[in-house]
Protein backbone atom coordinates (compact mmCIF):
# COMPACT_ATOMS: atom_id res chain seq x y z
CA UNK A 1 0.00 0.00 0.00
CA UNK A 2 1.61 3.14 -0.95
CA UNK A 3 2.65 5.55 1.61
CA UNK A 4 0.89 9.01 1.72
CA UNK A 5 1.34 12.04 3.16
CA UNK A 6 0.36 11.76 6.79
CA UNK A 7 -2.83 13.50 7.58
CA UNK A 8 -3.65 17.06 8.65
CA UNK A 9 -6.53 18.12 10.49
CA UNK A 10 -7.74 21.31 9.32
CA UNK A 11 -9.32 24.19 11.49
CA UNK A 12 -11.31 26.90 10.64
CA UNK A 13 -9.96 30.47 11.20
CA UNK A 14 -11.74 32.76 12.75
CA UNK A 15 -12.36 36.38 9.93
CA UNK A 16 -10.50 39.38 11.33
CA UNK A 17 -12.70 42.14 12.89
CA UNK A 18 -11.95 45.26 11.44
CA UNK A 19 -10.38 47.53 13.93
CA UNK A 20 -13.45 50.09 13.90
CA UNK A 21 -14.57 52.29 17.01
CA UNK A 22 -18.42 51.53 18.05
CA UNK A 23 -19.98 52.74 20.46
CA UNK A 24 -21.94 50.95 22.98
CA UNK A 25 -21.69 48.55 26.09
CA UNK A 26 -21.01 45.42 23.76
CA UNK A 27 -18.23 42.92 25.04
CA UNK A 28 -17.33 42.71 21.57
CA UNK A 29 -16.39 46.29 20.84
CA UNK A 30 -12.75 47.16 19.55
CA UNK A 31 -11.23 50.53 20.40
CA UNK A 32 -8.31 51.18 18.10
CA UNK A 33 -4.56 51.71 19.27
CA UNK A 34 -3.42 55.23 18.84
CA UNK A 35 0.55 55.41 17.83
CA UNK A 36 2.30 56.83 21.22
CA UNK A 37 3.07 60.69 20.96
CA UNK A 38 6.72 61.02 20.61
CA UNK A 39 8.31 63.27 22.90
CA UNK A 40 11.36 65.44 22.47
CA UNK A 41 13.62 65.14 24.68
CA UNK A 42 15.98 67.98 26.13
CA UNK A 43 19.57 68.11 24.56
CA UNK A 44 21.84 66.45 27.40
CA UNK A 45 24.35 69.06 27.85
CA UNK A 46 27.15 66.94 27.26
CA UNK A 47 25.50 66.69 23.37
CA UNK A 48 26.79 69.34 20.84
CA UNK A 49 26.96 70.57 17.29
CA UNK A 50 29.40 71.40 15.02
CA UNK A 51 28.00 74.87 14.62
CA UNK A 52 28.26 74.99 18.57
CA UNK A 53 32.77 75.01 17.88
CA UNK A 54 32.63 76.49 14.20
CA UNK A 55 30.99 79.30 13.13
CA UNK A 56 29.30 78.73 9.86
CA UNK A 57 31.47 81.15 7.38
CA UNK A 58 30.55 82.63 4.04
CA UNK A 59 32.86 82.37 1.29
CA UNK A 60 35.87 85.20 1.75
CA UNK A 61 36.91 85.34 -1.87
CA UNK A 62 36.31 88.56 -3.38
CA UNK A 63 35.13 89.58 -7.17
CA UNK A 64 37.42 90.49 -9.83
CA UNK A 65 35.85 93.99 -9.57
CA UNK A 66 36.57 94.29 -5.63
CA UNK A 67 40.07 93.70 -6.10
CA UNK A 68 40.31 95.97 -8.98
CA UNK A 69 38.41 98.58 -6.72
CA UNK A 70 40.40 97.82 -3.74
CA UNK A 71 43.73 98.49 -5.97
CA UNK A 72 42.62 101.92 -7.71
CA UNK A 73 42.24 102.94 -3.75
CA UNK A 74 45.72 102.24 -2.60
CA UNK A 75 46.92 104.00 -5.59
CA UNK A 76 44.94 107.13 -4.74
CA UNK A 77 46.06 106.68 -0.94
CA UNK A 78 49.71 106.90 -2.00
CA UNK A 79 49.38 109.45 -4.38
CA UNK A 80 47.71 112.00 -2.00
CA UNK A 81 49.79 110.86 0.75
CA UNK A 82 52.98 111.09 -1.19
CA UNK A 83 54.50 107.87 0.20
CA UNK A 84 56.22 106.27 -2.14
CA UNK A 85 58.65 109.72 -2.53
CA UNK A 86 60.89 107.70 0.51
CA UNK A 87 61.34 104.70 -1.71
CA UNK A 88 63.07 107.04 -4.40
CA UNK A 89 66.47 107.95 -3.90
CA UNK A 90 68.82 110.98 -5.82
CA UNK A 91 72.34 110.35 -7.40
CA UNK A 92 74.49 112.10 -9.38
CA UNK A 93 75.40 111.26 -13.12
CA UNK A 94 78.53 113.26 -14.98
CA UNK A 95 76.60 113.34 -17.82
CA UNK A 96 73.06 113.44 -17.06
CA UNK A 97 73.26 115.53 -13.55
CA UNK A 98 70.54 114.22 -11.17
CA UNK A 99 68.98 111.11 -11.58
CA UNK A 100 66.64 108.78 -9.65
CA UNK A 101 67.05 105.06 -8.50
CA UNK A 102 64.40 102.98 -6.25
CA UNK A 103 65.33 101.44 -3.38
CA UNK A 104 63.08 98.85 -3.48
CA UNK A 105 61.72 95.97 -6.31
CA UNK A 106 58.76 97.08 -8.31
CA UNK A 107 56.52 94.97 -9.92
CA UNK A 108 55.11 95.25 -13.55
CA UNK A 109 52.60 97.66 -13.99
CA UNK A 110 52.84 98.86 -10.33
CA UNK A 111 52.73 102.38 -9.37
CA UNK A 112 56.31 103.93 -8.73
CA UNK A 113 55.75 107.80 -8.55
CA UNK A 114 53.71 110.72 -9.23
CA UNK A 115 55.09 113.47 -11.82
CA UNK A 116 54.53 116.29 -9.72
CA UNK A 117 53.38 119.77 -10.77
CA UNK A 118 51.19 122.65 -11.10
CA UNK A 119 48.69 121.31 -13.45
CA UNK A 120 47.10 123.65 -16.17
CA UNK A 121 45.04 123.78 -19.20
CA UNK A 122 47.40 123.65 -22.36
CA UNK A 123 46.82 127.13 -24.13
CA UNK A 124 48.33 128.39 -20.25
CA UNK A 125 51.41 126.05 -20.06
CA UNK A 126 52.35 127.34 -23.86
CA UNK A 127 52.22 130.65 -22.15
CA UNK A 128 54.43 129.08 -19.47
CA UNK A 129 56.76 127.38 -21.77
CA UNK A 130 57.48 130.65 -24.12
CA UNK A 131 58.75 132.88 -20.76
CA UNK A 132 60.66 129.52 -19.99
CA UNK A 133 62.46 129.47 -22.73
CA UNK A 134 63.76 133.63 -22.70
CA UNK A 135 65.53 132.08 -19.62
CA UNK A 136 68.19 129.44 -21.05
CA UNK A 137 69.23 128.11 -17.23
CA UNK A 138 65.95 127.19 -17.23
CA UNK A 139 65.41 123.24 -18.07
CA UNK A 140 62.55 121.76 -19.56
CA UNK A 141 60.27 120.23 -16.69
CA UNK A 142 56.86 120.17 -18.90
CA UNK A 143 54.56 117.34 -19.17
CA UNK A 144 52.00 118.00 -22.39
CA UNK A 145 49.22 114.96 -22.14
CA UNK A 146 45.65 114.95 -23.48
CA UNK A 147 42.97 113.29 -21.05
CA UNK A 148 39.09 113.00 -22.30
CA UNK A 149 39.48 115.05 -24.64
CA UNK A 150 41.33 117.86 -23.87
CA UNK A 151 45.01 118.80 -23.48
CA UNK A 152 46.79 119.64 -20.04
CA UNK A 153 50.26 120.12 -18.80
CA UNK A 154 52.09 119.36 -15.41
CA UNK A 155 54.49 122.30 -15.21
CA UNK A 156 57.55 120.72 -12.74
CA UNK A 157 59.79 123.63 -13.43
CA UNK A 158 59.58 125.23 -10.01
CA UNK A 159 61.81 123.14 -7.77
CA UNK A 160 60.58 121.37 -5.29
CA UNK A 161 61.12 117.42 -3.09
CA UNK A 162 58.87 115.89 -5.18
CA UNK A 163 61.50 112.72 -6.95
CA UNK A 164 59.11 112.57 -10.31
CA UNK A 165 60.07 115.56 -11.91
CA UNK A 166 63.83 114.03 -11.71
CA UNK A 167 63.42 111.17 -13.13
CA UNK A 168 65.40 111.04 -17.01
CA UNK A 169 64.44 110.23 -20.81
CA UNK A 170 64.93 106.77 -22.44
CA UNK A 171 63.16 105.91 -25.62
CA UNK A 172 65.21 103.20 -25.88
CA UNK A 173 65.33 101.28 -22.33
CA UNK A 174 62.79 103.16 -20.55
CA UNK A 175 61.20 100.97 -17.64
CA UNK A 176 58.27 103.58 -16.38
CA UNK A 177 55.07 104.72 -18.36
CA UNK A 178 53.03 107.67 -17.76
CA UNK A 179 49.02 106.98 -16.45
CA UNK A 180 46.98 109.96 -15.79
CA UNK A 181 44.20 108.78 -13.09
CA UNK A 182 41.19 110.73 -11.40
CA UNK A 183 41.13 110.78 -7.93
CA UNK A 184 38.28 113.29 -6.37
CA UNK A 185 37.23 114.78 -9.81
CA UNK A 186 40.82 115.95 -10.21
CA UNK A 187 43.42 114.04 -12.96
CA UNK A 188 46.84 112.78 -11.62
CA UNK A 189 49.74 111.95 -13.69
CA UNK A 190 51.62 108.79 -12.55
CA UNK A 191 54.33 106.53 -13.58
CA UNK A 192 53.93 102.86 -13.36
CA UNK A 193 56.79 100.02 -14.48
CA UNK A 194 56.67 98.49 -17.61
CA UNK A 195 58.66 95.30 -16.20
CA UNK A 196 60.14 94.47 -13.16
CA UNK A 197 62.76 97.28 -11.54
CA UNK A 198 65.00 95.80 -9.27
CA UNK A 199 67.29 97.86 -6.01
CA UNK A 200 69.46 100.30 -7.56
CA UNK A 201 67.96 100.83 -11.00
CA UNK A 202 67.95 104.12 -12.70
CA UNK A 203 64.60 105.10 -13.35
CA UNK A 204 63.32 106.05 -17.12
CA UNK A 205 60.65 106.97 -19.35
CA UNK A 206 59.86 108.33 -22.97
CA UNK A 207 59.33 111.99 -22.60
CA UNK A 208 57.20 111.41 -25.84
CA UNK A 209 58.01 114.40 -27.02
CA UNK A 210 58.74 114.11 -30.93
CA UNK A 211 58.21 117.33 -32.53
CA UNK A 212 61.14 118.96 -34.92
CA UNK A 213 61.48 121.69 -33.25
CA UNK A 214 61.82 120.20 -29.72
CA UNK A 215 64.13 117.39 -31.19
CA UNK A 216 66.11 119.97 -32.27
CA UNK A 217 66.66 121.82 -29.14
CA UNK A 218 66.71 118.12 -27.38
CA UNK A 219 68.59 115.99 -29.95
CA UNK A 220 69.22 113.88 -26.61
CA UNK A 221 65.35 113.14 -26.73
CA UNK A 222 66.17 111.15 -29.70
CA UNK A 223 69.13 109.20 -28.84
CA UNK A 224 69.21 108.21 -25.35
Amino acid sequence: MARGCPFTKKTKRAPKKSATSITGDGENNVVPKMAPKKIRKPRDENQWKITDFYEVRKSGRKTEKQLQDEAQKAVAEKVLKGSNEELLQVFHDADKGRCICSTVNFQKDEFVIEYKGEMMEYAEAKKAEDRYKENPTIGSYMYFFEHKGKRWCVDATKETIYKGRLINHSIRKPNLKTKVIDIDEAHHLILIATREIIVGEELLYDYGDRSSDVVAENPWLRDS
